[in-house]
């Protein structure tokens, strides 16, 4: 039988790394207690003052030894436990970040290099060989080097592309050491084909892994000889990439970075809320002071944007069993701040049923060149004009003074919470 693997030769071949440092906040705060990483007993938590923090890294033994994970909320976390809770520093983690970046470019060209988030990146060292030697003793040598430099462990799944690469470190790489892994075509049936959970396979959620169950399909074996017809009528072209990701098979380059088409083009920021909300003026405040900070992102590109989004997550589900809700809406393109809350408010007044919530998002879509001011029939011209040059004046006041410097009457109300966010990177202390 003829199989998407039956001839390997017509398939990516190149030599790549997927690197992970292990528990990167945790061990950076180990090394900065010079504790050895793997033997600590830390938990990052951000605001770790309320009951409702969240765990956002832990040290390999407290994983271990408690059960402590991503997402953990402090009010889980036991006294007797003895876990030593601390703040994240993610100016001190993006600076370790950009150390042990470079150290990777020692081994691959920038084109071949390709940072995934803030503790794994991806490198390509097929035309590296000559000068460093096989793709292990790269590999080898990586690790060598960050450990000497930073203190930081790193786990690295080598695949002949980006997907197998990530697969081996994810589901090998990460268990035990040496903290590498190799998976290859001829080894999908004993390595990708024996992950356990659906939602363990790298870009299948908890939503994809639903619908697939509903055709019947509860393993990435299964998923791998499934008609490849029906998860396209299913899921349009998404079928087709599980279909063939279930193979092993990705077809990315990373020589080749992925530019987004200009309609999918877009702009969104959201917070996790550190309590619950309950309140309509509360939620609408930090819904404001979001779409607040998106307008300025807008500006700050000389971008607009005719289509606005929230979302909103419950904090339990509700008696559907939903999560949460999504809505958009279309408006007249603009990057105006109060456009942008009517558009915002309205959405949310038409859709909240008095659910509780944690989670608030606002997202534009509907992208142009803000270089043409186009104005609203029913409103004044001149009006318009000053209202976004006031946008414009409170932008720069803030790029040189701080957010603080001037802030809108809302946000000294109950609830809101920019404030007290302006001074964390990416929402937590610096």
């Amino acid at each position: 039988m003829t199989t998407p693997l039956t001839d390997v030769s017509r398939l990516p071949v190149h030599d790549v790394m997927c690197i992970d440092c292990k528990s990167f906040y945790a061990s950076t705060e180990a090394i900065r207690r010079g504790e050895f990483p793997l033997a600590a007993k830390i938990a990052v938590m951000s605001n770790e003052e309320s009951q409702g923090g969240l765990i956002l890294a832990a040290s390999p033994a407290t994983k271990k030894n408690y059960g402590v994970q991503l997402g953990t909320r402090r009010y889980q976390i036991a006294d007797e436990m003895d876990i030593e809770m601390v703040e994240p520093r993610m100016a001190d983690y993006i600076k370790k970040n950009y150390i042990i970046n470079r150290i990777y470019r020692q081994f691959t060209d920038d084109q071949h290099w390709y940072p995934y988030s803030v503790d794994e990146s991806f490198i390509d060292v097929t035309h590296s060989h000559e000068v460093f030697g096989t793709t292990d003793e790269i590999a080898a040598r990586i690790q060598e080097a960050v450990f000497e430099k930073t203190g930081i462990i790193t786990t690295i799944g080598i695949g002949p592309n980006p997907l197998l690469a990530k697969l081996a470190l994810d589901n090998e790489a990460k268990r035990a050491e040496p903290w590498r892994a190799t998976w290859t075509y001829e080894r999908v049936p004993e390595t990708v084909w024996q992950i356990d959970e659906l939602t363990s396979f790298w870009s299948i959620g908890s939503k994809t892994a639903k619908k697939l169950n509903e055709l019947g399909i509860t393993t990435i074996k299964e998923l791998a000889h499934a008609d490849r017809q029906r998860l396209h009528r299913k899921f349009g072209v998404l079928g087709d990439a599980l279909y063939f990701h279930a193979w092993g098979i990705d077809y990315s380059d990373l020589g080749q970075p992925y530019l987004p088409r200009e309609e999918n083009r877009g702009y969104n920021n959201s917070q996790v809320l550190m309590r619950d909300y309950t309140e309509q003026t509360e939620i609408e405040t930090v819904l404001s002071e979001i779409a607040d900070q998106v307008g300025a992102r807008l500006r700050s590109h000389q971008q607009q944007a005719s289509i606005v989004g929230i979302f909103v997550g419950f904090a339990v589900p509700d008696e559907q069993g939903q999560h949460g809700f999504s809505a958009r809406t279309q408006i007249t393109p603009t990057n105006h701040t109060e456009d942008l809350i009517q558009a915002v408010r309205s959405l949310f007044e038409r859709k909240w049923r008095r659910q509780t919530l944690r989670n608030l998002g606002v997202s534009v879509s509907g992208i142009s060149d803000a270089t043409v001011l186009q104005f609203n029939l029913f409103e004044d011209s001149h009006r318009q004009e000053a209202d976004l040059a006031l946008d414009r004046t409170i932008d720069q006041i803030r790029q040189r003074y701080g957010y603080q410097a001037l802030v809108r009457g809302y946000s000294k109300t109950k609830g809101a919470t920019a404030i007290k966010r302006s001074g964390l990177v990416g929402g937590h202390h610096g």
